[in-house]
């Protein structure tokens, strides 16, 4: 069975490569079972944002015989090649590399980043395809920046020929358009919403020239897909961008996830999102399992200073630096203050600066314990594996995603038409999956999560986002807070 011949491969790896995982064979064993039957599973563990589950799959499909596609980040295709490949030669697999594919004798193993994935998936026609799909917390990032489409100033003079009648007609239609977008411009705003009679004229317009560029075709069948689009103004250089992006973007590979059989591996603790994300599609997962990273994961402790104001109080952002300031008194650790409210976020870092001076760091790497960083949700996100784990992170806004933003905007407007719930399932999902994301190192020391929103009590989805956070032990007293 693949199962015992796998754990026997992966006890001789280990033998000369030590791992601190204790549940390495267990994962393997899993693995093996998987990726023998036409069934999709979904596996969760904060192991995966490290580099020891890895020889525990490549083992799995060495030994399976069938030609299989692994998707993780070129970072770790690059370990692999590097760290991972002579060693299991050593152990008795003999194999060639070529060109991101490791080749046996009857089959053969694919490395692709989720990008190159994209970007080849009509050209690859997988059916019925094993395909092992690392990373998969970020996935509707992946495709919203894969999909997205930016029609800048350039686009419009593919052809610099301005005596052909063709590009003549392209430049005075851009023209036109910008003058009429910047007499539409409202004070405060840089975005600018489509009518229906403008996307009328520009569905027919990119249909009408649409073999003038590769790009022109695809914003005519974004168009005519009902993409979501809208118009950035540049008002240093007078001029204007078109943003298109598809509202439901998973719907873009549909059928290649129906038509071939999956192990998906995702970074949470557990991903309650991406099954939800899935069942939109009418996709689902025959099986979830969970595995324990390798640290002894450990309580949050939650605090909520009582009295919090709302943030549309006029006071919010005086009484938040007032709350930070003591929270911060005595810290010996990285304090954490995360906000993806711009302004907010640079008048902490700001008024802390002129109290604690180069303590404060302003999304940059901390290379002493006791700084303080202030920094957007995302870049934390992105960044944090290089950070030791914070001894207390501060958040002053609760990560509901902004109703200002454009794709946002049009994507409620596109569930109210529908009749849909688009706060509870658009805006809230989004919120917890970000703070999940967020505050998961504290699980690493028992660090400290205190929330200065004060929607987390006082109204009822902010309760449950403080129910989202596990393992969590809610505190009621804080020295010198209180």
């Amino acid at each position: 069975m693949l199962e015992i011949l796998s754990h026997q491969y992966l006890k001789r790896f280990i033998r000369s490569n030590q791992t601190d995982w204790d549940h390495i064979y267990s994962f393997g064993r899993i693995i093996s079972k998987c990726i023998q039957t036409n069934e999709t599973y979904l596996v969760n563990s904060e192991i995966f944002s490290t580099n020891n589950w890895i020889s525990a799959i490549l083992i799995s499909i060495f030994l399976l015989e069938e030609n299989t596609t692994f998707v993780l980040s070129k970072e770790k295709i690059e370990f692999i090649k590097k760290n991972q490949l002579q060693d299991l030669k050593t152990i008795g697999f003999d194999f060639i590399l070529e060109n991101d594919q490791i080749i046996f004798s009857n089959h053969r193993i694919s490395f692709l980043t989720i990008e190159n994935l994209l970007n080849n998936l009509n050209s690859l026609s997988f059916l019925n395809h094993r395909i092992i799909f690392s990373g998969i917390e970020n996935i509707k990032n992946d495709l919203k920046n894969h999909f997205r489409i930016i029609l800048v100033k350039e686009n419009w003079l593919h052809n610099v020929d301005k005596s052909l009648t063709i590009n003549q007609e392209i430049i005075n239609t851009y023209n036109f358009l910008k003058k009429k977008f910047f007499l539409r411009k409202v004070s405060g705003n840089s975005y600018i919403f489509l009518d229906q009679k403008e996307l009328n004229f520009l569905s027919k317009f990119f249909f009408e020239y649409s073999s003038y560029s590769d790009l022109f075709l695809r914003v005519s069948n974004a168009l005519s897909e009902g993409w979501a689009c809208w118009v950035i103004l540049d008002d240093v250089n007078f001029e204007w961008n078109f943003y298109l992006e598809p509202i439901h973007e998973l719907s873009k590979i549909k059928n290649f996830l129906s038509n071939n059989k999956f192990v998906f591996l995702s970074a949470l603790r557990k991903d309650n999102f991406f099954q939800k994300y899935l069942k939109k599609e009418s996709i689902d997962i025959d099986l979830v399992m969970n595995f324990k990273s390798n640290f002894n994961e450990k309580k949050i402790l939650l605090y909520l200073p009582p009295r919090q104001m709302l943030p549309n109080n006029p006071m919010f952002s005086e009484i938040v630096l007032d709350n930070c300031k003591k929270l911060i008194i005595f810290r010996k650790g990285l304090t954490l203050l995360l906000s993806d409210d711009v302004d907010l976020k640079l008048n902490l870092a700001t008024e802390l600066a002129s109290i604690y001076g180069k303590r404060v760091l302003l999304e940059t790497i901390p290379s002493l314990n006791n700084q303080i960083l202030c920094a957007s949700y995302i870049w934390w996100i992105k960044n944090s594996y290089l950070i030791k784990s914070p001894e207390q992170i501060i958040i002053p806004l609760l990560p509901i995603p902004n109703m200002k933003e454009p794709i946002n905007a049009i994507t409620i407007l596109h569930k109210k038409k529908l009749s849909e719930d688009w706060f509870r399932e658009f805006l809230l999902p989004e919120a917890i999956e970000k703070l999940e994301r967020s505050v998961s190192p504290l699980r690493k020391n028992s660090g400290k999560l205190i929330i200065l929103d004060g929607r987390a009590n006082k109204r009822k989805w902010g309760r449950v986002i403080l129910r989202s956070i596990q393992p969590s032990k809610q505190i009621n007293f804080m020295l010198p807070f209180d």
